[in-house]
């Protein structure tokens, strides 16, 4: 995690200004984290340099510009990240259905990380979050 000038911790670094919303919780497996990461590993494409820990592309959102990142760190803490705009404007809908979707796909998401990694993930906290500017990758 990374923290903000009021001291609260936030998963995302990023070099421009990006609101996500997160579902922060804890893994919850006896095997140590190297066994964890090596099953994600194979499981997931790994998105290098946006998270202090690992951050695994679990699913781009069809018919929409998010997607969602699985991060994890060697203490087992989590969190899923919804990247980007889910927008369900293409379809008629009623004023739940954005939300019903959303908790669908979410659910779908986590019980595939669960099967994936053999691992049971609880989701404690859910918040808007803003990274901005924690990184810069330019070399030069």
């Amino acid at each position: 995690m990374f923290l903000k000038a009021d001291g609260s911790k936030v998963w995302l670094q990023s070099s421009r200004r990006m609101p996500y919303l997160s579902l922060t919780g804890i893994i919850e497996n006896s095997e140590d984290y190297v066994k964890i990461q090596s099953r994600l590993y194979r499981a997931y494409k790994l998105v290098p340099c946006i998270a202090s820990g690992d951050a695994f592309l679990v699913q781009q959102i069809e018919d929409s510009d998010a997607e969602l990142v699985f991060c994890a760190r060697p203490d087992k803490g989590c969190a899923l990240l919804l990247l980007g705009k889910y927008d369900l404007r293409q379809e008629s809908t009623s004023p739940c259905t954005v939300f019903e979707k959303l908790i669908d796909v979410i659910e779908g998401c986590v019980d595939r990380i669960r099967l994936q990694a053999g691992v049971t993930i609880r989701f404690e906290a859910v918040q808007p979050e803003l990274a901005a500017g924690a990184f810069d990758l330019n070399l030069n």
